[in-house]
């Protein structure tokens, strides 16, 4: 029985990146109710109760909600659901950031069009339905361009094109993970340095925390999926400064009020910068954990926290005076999983590992986060040592199939 006293939290998700929503949501005293269409994800057995319910049910999850008087409601580390997150919140007057503008955040068409109202650096970009469609304003395109479902994360479903005749392949690849059949034809744009991937956190429209690292990626397997976020970003700080205030810009506009973004960002040749994905959730591949480790920062904990009306805050926050790194863990083939073997020269910095599959599961060619295998949670005492490490992390972390 439910002390009448006691909040009641939904927490859109259940899978295994969404595990520590659950449990500091428990810890914390609230009533855990969790929902999604997949009762066999690993999360659900930590809530005290699973609803079967699509998390991209905008009317379900509202009608559900209202039954159940819940107090706040989050959708950690999930892009599908934020949309749902943010409409359950405005209707019912619970904490949350503007429905119009997380769904802006959420479609790639709609965040671009976005961009280039309010005069942010953006790729030369077209959103699209059919082949058909595209073909009418396909010489306004200088190839190589990207092809990408408009409402997919995880960097699925992403194609480089080098040719009008591939154009036809990659669209039916990024159908295959957009739920609303639209995709997004846009220009390659030349990295000057890695590409940044990371968090921040915003609390009273202000950005609080801000923790981009270095991304890397195993080209031998796939140039767009990233295999590797590292902490400290080697990059000079003028450019962080630069995507702050352009972050900042961002939030100002679209009238954020609080909570975790997963950022990626591209810097051009000219030093220009590009904000390529502000996602409206906390970062996937255990990116929170891996800052929290870092810098003591708990963005796991401030994101439960400020859904349920609590100021989150950070507490002991420190330099960042190691080298942090989040693994994704993959395979260069399919197979059936049997194991992840570590080398002996890795495992003094290894302060976790992770699996996402149990043993006989289905391993698949690294295409999509939706084949990550697992994740390590590394730490390196200097440079050197890292790089020297993540050089053949593959190998050193090596995925053992049957």
């Amino acid at each position: 029985m439910i002390q009448k006293e006691t909040k009641k939290i939904l927490l859109l998700g259940g899978s295994p990146f969404q595990i520590p929503s659950i449990l500091y949501a428990k810890s914390a005293g609230y009533y855990v109710i969790t929902c999604d269409y997949t009762p066999e994800n690993p999360g659900h057995q930590y809530a005290d109760e699973y609803i079967n319910l699509s998390t991209t049910d905008l009317k379900g999850v509202l009608k559900l909600s209202r039954k159940l008087e819940i107090d706040g409601i989050l959708a950690y580390a999930s892009d599908p659901a934020a949309p749902t997150a943010a409409y359950v919140a405005e209707k019912m007057g619970l904490a949350g950031n503007p429905y119009k503008s997380v769904k802006t955040l959420s479609e790639k068409d709609l965040y671009r069009s976005f961009l280039l109202m309010n005069k942010f650096k953006t790729p030369k970009y077209g959103g699209y339905s059919t082949l058909k469609d595209f073909s009418n304003y396909s010489t306004e395109f200088t190839y190589p361009v990207l092809v990408k479902p408009v409402d997919s994360s995880g960097s699925k479903g992403i194609s480089m094109v080098n040719d009008l005749w591939e154009m036809g392949k990659a669209i039916n690849f990024a159908m295959k993970f957009s739920r609303n059949k639209r995709f997004i034809v846009e220009e390659y744009i030349e990295k000057k340095y890695p590409q940044l991937d990371g968090d921040i956190f915003v609390y009273d429209s202000k950005i609080t925390a801000y923790y981009l690292g270095d991304q890397k990626n195993d080209l031998e397997v796939n140039q767009f999926v990233p295999s590797s976020i590292n902490y400290p970003s080697l990059l000079p700080e003028k450019f962080h400064e630069n995507i702050k205030l352009e972050l900042q810009r961002v939030i100002n506009l679209l009238k954020i009020k609080f909570g975790g973004f997963n950022i990626e960002v591209i810097i051009d040749e000219n030093d220009d910068v590009y904000l390529i994905e502000i996602g409206a959730r906390n970062g996937g591949n255990c990116i929170p954990e891996i800052i929290k480790c870092a810098s003591n920062v708990d963005m796991i904990k401030m994101s439960v926290d400020a859904c349920m009306g609590v100021e989150p805050e950070i507490e002991n926050q420190k330099e960042i005076d190691k080298y942090y790194t989040s693994y994704v863990i993959h395979s260069n083939k399919d197979g059936k999983f049997r194991s992840v073997i570590l080398d002996d020269s890795i495992r003094d910095y290894v302060l976790e590992i992770k699996l996402m599959i149990e043993k006989g599961g289905d391993v698949f060619r690294f295409c999509g986060s939706n084949c990550t295998v697992g994740i390590g949670l590394l730490e390196f005492p200097n440079l050197d040592t890292r790089d020297q490490m993540m050089n053949n992390i593959e190998e050193l972390i090596a995925v053992e199939l049957e």
